[in-house]
């Protein structure tokens, strides 16, 4: 490392030095001219342009660059320092996005529940990062994902969050090679969801297996899932033990999400036992990659917290993935 900056600095004095003897030069070349020597002065004038010429070449040659992008950046030897250096100055880590991120800025719940307000936002973003891939000789990938979905009570005095859920996941996605088949990708995973409260606390943990199938341009999602058990309270106020053992009462023990995309537009639905999600994403005029969305919920398990109350909620804003 310090012999390639030892490189740099001695192209980068060189080249002022050899820049400057060039300049001298063309200056005496101007003066041959204007006195008549029009050989002398050309003689001088090709020397000078050599001597910029080898200046160039030798910098750009020392230095060894490497092009991410627009930008040339000093190479250091190796391609794997090279992608580290990428990933410092372009945040360049691949993560991608996962479920839909969005933003809701006025929802509506058309139920009514104590110490809150009907009117709030709601907003979720949702990423994924690959951490190994063909670990089976199966063309599949495992990845590492992220969900945060939050409600918001900007209505209400001093616009606290009313409500957290945060999801880690772990899955392997396994493409179904077969074209013939309906069947396109399948999953298997593990999540952890909960909501970080104390009082309040909700939380649970799932194994799970879905699968993609396309027939007639629509895109069908079954999963199913076995919730891992945990102990009961002790007691209403422990901190340890099941927060809430009647939750597949609620929530089943899978869900179902059916797409139909039409031109720009995204028509989806996710069923469970209780409840049903409408979604549509449209596209709004002038903006590239971000869509309007217009959501409508009905049922139980918006959120963690209301996985046994009953909310009818509908909202509008938009989103950037779909």
């Amino acid at each position: 490392m310090f012999q390639k900056i030892s490189i740099v600095i001695v192209s980068l004095f060189s080249t002022f030095i050899f820049a400057s003897d060039a300049t001298d030069t063309l200056n005496m070349a101007k003066m041959y001219e204007k006195d008549g020597n029009i050989q002398k002065a050309m003689q001088l004038y090709k020397k000078a342009a050599f001597m910029l010429v080898e200046t160039k070449e030798s910098y750009i040659s020392d230095t060894n660059l490497t092009t991410f992008e627009k930008n040339s950046i000093e190479s250091y030897g190796d391609k794997e320092t090279d992608e580290t250096v990428k990933q410092i100055i372009y945040s360049a880590f691949d993560i991608e996005p996962y479920r839909m991120n969005y933003l809701l800025p006025v929802t509506y719940d058309n139920k009514d529940h104590a110490q809150r307000k009907n009117i709030e936002t709601k907003f979720q973003i949702s990423f994924k990062k690959s951490l190994f891939e063909n670990i089976f000789g199966l063309e599949d990938r495992l990845y590492l994902a992220y969900t945060q979905t939050s409600w918001w009570q900007t209505t209400a005095p001093s616009a606290p969050f009313r409500e957290t859920n945060y999801e880690p996941e772990i899955f392997l996605d396994m493409p179904f090679e077969s074209s013939q088949s309906v069947l396109k990708s399948y999953r298997v995973g593990l999540v952890h969801q909960s909501n970080g409260k104390l009082a309040q606390s909700r939380s649970w943990n799932r194994a799970y297996l879905s699968g993609k199938f396309l027939y007639s341009g629509i895109l069908f999602e079954p999963r199913v899932w076995y919730r891992f058990k945990e102990d009961e309270k002790a007691n209403i106020n422990a901190t340890s033990g099941d927060d809430n053992p009647d939750i597949l009462d609620y929530l089943g023990y899978g869900d179902l999400t059916i797409s139909y995309p039409y031109k720009k537009n995204l028509f989806s639905s996710i069923v469970r036992k209780k409840s049903v999600q409408l979604d549509w994403t449209f596209p709004l005029f002038g903006l590239k990659d971000v869509f309007g969305y217009l959501q409508y919920f009905n049922g139980y398990g918006e959120s963690l917290v209301d996985y046994d109350e009953k909310v009818e909620k509908i909202g509008l804003g938009f989103a950037i993935t779909r």
